[in-house]
């Protein structure tokens, strides 16, 4: 999986946007994927901080992260449907 498919299960999956960013963030209350150099960054910013920071070497691995953290964090009763 890549962000690209990350971004259409989310949406399938009913995740807010404004609870996500695919290309990093400083944007408050969020989970953020980023990409520096070959490596991906999973964490979470709170009032301008990352928290919570991961650390990939593939992309794929970094999406299914990511993917496993919104659902842990906002399960299905709290999607917006």
């Amino acid at each position: 999986m890549d962000r690209k498919q990350l971004e259409l299960t989310l949406a399938a999956e009913g995740f807010s946007p404004d609870s996500y960013v695919m290309h990093g963030s400083d944007r408050n209350d969020t989970l953020n994927i980023e990409q520096q150099g070959s490596k991906f960054f999973v964490y979470y910013t709170e009032r301008g901080s990352r928290s919570d920071e991961h650390e990939f070497l593939s992309e794929a691995d970094a999406c299914d992260y990511f993917l496993e953290s919104m659902r842990r964090a906002y399960p299905r009763a709290k999607r917006s449907d």
